[in-house]
């Protein structure tokens, strides 16, 4: 009888032991987010969840980036202590306003702890799948209509990949099309990197692919695996004049280049070029010659301009800069219209600015149909001019190269294979356009993060680079460029109609109610003519403040007038003056999404939105007591950021001794703060930023090829 106690309790502990032992330890899982993969990594200790992580450094800043950043720091907190057995990720909450990220760490954390348990499918029976073809949809960059794709699946591998609805524009999606869904069906690997430049819609493409596999029976989990990368360097010698980014700036500079018979290498980290120059209409241009002639004389005395711009930026600006854009932004204009394929407007326009100074229009390809062709069929032109000449897509720089008397020698550069290249040339233009893609370039120089209209490729690269050499900055903190003020989570699924959805963005930027910005400060009185071009003294984001009894008004009523974002509308056309009979239907959907709170008291309201107080800004717009409060979270969507390295009137870049450092350049963008005034809106004469990267490209080009070819 001892001995028969003894074995069991002998086999008792070693069951014991072989429980912990397959229950401690750190257990991986991902899924995809809205702007790429999230990877949640779980601790676990006896069987006892310990420590959980969430990582998702593709997901978008203003939102997915935060969301996983509230996990982190609080709601990872609520789950800590359970124990693996049973878990349901039900458990945790999710981020109101960050559906697919919220999904996507569900998702992965559930996978995870499943492994923890043992439980989880295996790699091999994971991955098989029905034969068949499954139709999916998710979220992707148009706020119009969701991403539609139809996944094949044959023998347990995806042999096709079509587009019902693409969910984006044309152009991006062209990339996802021509790079990322093959590269998917190649590799079989969900973990596949993202297209940069197109990381929501490459996302949203492997969101349908992780639906399609569920469909088909399978676990989306197994069909990750590691990405092998390459750990070869190459060596690329001899270049006169080497262009980091080819958007607008970029594109100037090597044509700018090109044409003084220099050999040019052009390094975009997208897979396509044109970069946010694409996502803009047009640029300033003062006087061109051609359009001048046209109209029977000058549309501005450009001296007026040169002062007009000097006092609005308080003196700041650079003068000679200054000068610079007025005198050389209108003969850029002629240049790119009669030497390469692009057609500007025939008349030039006003914008929004007191003075009815025409300088801006549009453009798009001599065709008509979009700038993306101009800009391409515009490249290989200059490619022509030097049978050397050329340039590599998904190519990231990281560093500048330097001899060591410190001039700058070539650019250090990672492709998206992983191969290094060491990218040697005489002379090198930084034109990566600006920080307003970095979190943390954006929270120190211009208060937060942005949501941002433009690609958020743009992440200060340039500009970091050459300050590890020692360059100035100037003006990093200038405003960005604002032109939008909308919904802080755009709705882009169906659970409102579109003239809901339309409703709900009305109200967030109704003027008539009361407006506080990010700390809860009354905000009505620093809007002026659009609330589009003023959101942003509000900070990154703000809020609509209405009363039941406003409320109750809108039911009854309507909304008195239909206000209409700038861009980013999506299709409604409801009409004002008719009742809202679905506004609680619309409120709550706003609720789940993150774009809508409401609260007994302005005391409960003010600690829903995370303000100090809302009682000063009530007074001053007036606001009685009501027995229910709301806010709507709105945002301001912008373009760039307008501060950027210090620079001469050749786009050297200068070092805080004023001295420059030999053979960089930098233009657009990462340099344009020399034009403008700290902590003030860039110019609002029109199209400045887009004129200054034309503009300042040309220059740049030109003076870099003329010192590498010595002449």
């Amino acid at each position: 009888m001892k001995k028969l106690l003894k074995n069991a309790a002998v086999f008792l502990s070693a069951m014991i032991l072989l429980s912990c032992s397959g229950k401690n330890g750190t257990f991986t899982s991902r899924s995809t987010g809205f702007g790429g993969e999230v990877t949640v990594t779980v601790s676990v200790k006896d069987g006892t969840i310990t420590n959980v992580k969430a990582t998702g450094e593709k997901e978008t800043a203003a939102i997915g980036g935060q969301a996983i950043a509230e996990f982190n720091s609080k709601l990872f907190e609520e789950i800590k202590g359970s124990s693996v057995s049973g878990f349901s990720s039900e458990k945790l909450d999710s981020v109101s306003g960050a559906t697919v990220t919220s999904k996507a760490v569900h998702t992965a954390l559930s996978e995870a702890v499943k492994k923890a348990e043992g439980k989880s499918t295996s790699a091999k029976s994971g991955k098989n799948v029905k034969d068949g073809t499954y139709t999916a949809s998710a979220p992707s960059y148009s706020v119009t209509e969701l991403m539609t794709l139809d996944v094949t699946f044959k023998n347990n591998a995806i042999t096709d990949i079509s587009v019902k609805e693409s969910g984006s524009s044309d152009t991006i999606f062209e990339t996802v099309q021509n790079n990322f869904i093959p590269r998917v069906i190649k590799s079989q690997n969900l973990a596949t990197d993202v297209i940069t430049g197109a990381t929501v819609s490459s996302s949203a493409v492997k969101t349908i692919i992780a639906d399609a596999i569920t469909q088909a029976g399978g676990n989306p989990d197994a069909w990750y695996k590691p990405v092998k990368k390459s750990n070869k360097t190459k060596k690329i010698e001899g270049y006169d004049v080497i262009v980091v980014g080819l958007g607008g700036a970029g594109l100037t500079s090597y044509l700018g280049a090109a044409e003084q018979g220099a050999s040019v290498f052009g390094i975009e980290k997208a897979a396509k070029i044109g970069g946010n120059s694409t996502n803009t209409s047009g640029p300033m241009a003062i006087n061109p010659p051609s359009r001048v002639a046209s109209n029977g004389g000058k549309f501005v005395e450009e001296n007026e301009l040169i002062e007009d711009w000097m006092e609005y930026t308080d003196g700041k600006a650079k003068k000679e800069m200054v000068s610079l854009m007025v005198n050389e932004s209108g003969s850029a204009f002629d240049w790119l219209e009669q030497n390469y394929d692009f057609k500007f407007g025939d008349t030039l326009k006003a914008f929004f600015n007191p003075h009815p100074w025409k300088v801006w229009t549009a453009y798009t390809d001599k065709s008509g149909k979009n700038k993306d062709i101009g800009y391409v069929n515009s490249i290989e032109a200059a490619k022509k001019r030097n049978p050397k000449s050329t340039y590599m897509l998904e190519l990231t720089a990281e560093s500048l190269i330097t001899d060591k008397s410190g001039k700058v020698t070539g650019v250090k550069a990672k492709y998206y294979d992983g191969t290094t290249y060491e990218i040697y040339g005489k002379t090198v233009i930084l034109a990566t356009g600006g920080f307003i893609g970095d979190p943390e370039m954006s929270t120190k120089y211009l208060g937060g993060v942005w949501h941002t209209r433009a690609v958020t490729q743009n992440d200060g690269a340039g500009i970091k680079m050459a300050q590890a050499l020692g360059a100035a900055l100037y003006n990093p903190d200038v405003a960005p460029v604002a032109h939008i003020a909308h919904l802080e989570n755009i709705i882009r699924t169906e659970e409102l109609t579109k003239d809901e959805k339309a409703i709900l963005t009305s109200m967030v930027l109704d003027t008539k109610t009361l407006l506080v910005d990010g700390n809860g400060k009354y905000f009505n009185d620093q809007v002026g003519r659009l609330l589009a071009f003023d959101s942003w003294k509000a900070g990154p984001n703000y809020y609509a403040i209405y009363t039941e009894e406003q409320m109750k008004n809108i039911r009854e009523k309507g909304l008195a007038k239909i206000n209409v974002p700038t861009f980013y509308a999506q299709g409604g056309k409801p009409s004002a003056n008719v009742p809202v009979t679905t506004l609680d239907k619309i409120l709550t959907v706003a609720e789940q999404k993150g774009d809508a709170f409401k609260a007994s008291s302005l005391a409960e309201l003010a600690k829903a939105i995370s303000v100090p107080s809302l009682e000063e800004a009530a007074t001053k717009a007036g606001i009685g007591k009501s027995n229910r409060y709301y806010a709507i979270k709105g945002a301001t969507y912008v373009y760039s950021s307008c501060g950027g390295l210090d620079i001469d009137s050749q786009m050297r870049v200068l070092k805080t001794d004023g001295s420059a450092i030999e053979n960089l350049y930098a233009v657009g963008t990462d340099s344009i703060g020399v034009l403008l005034e700290s902590k003030k809106a860039y110019v609002t004469y029109g199209g400045a930023a887009h004129g200054w990267a034309l503009t300042s490209g040309r220059i740049a080009g030109t003076n870099a090829a003329k010192q590498a070819l010595g002449k």
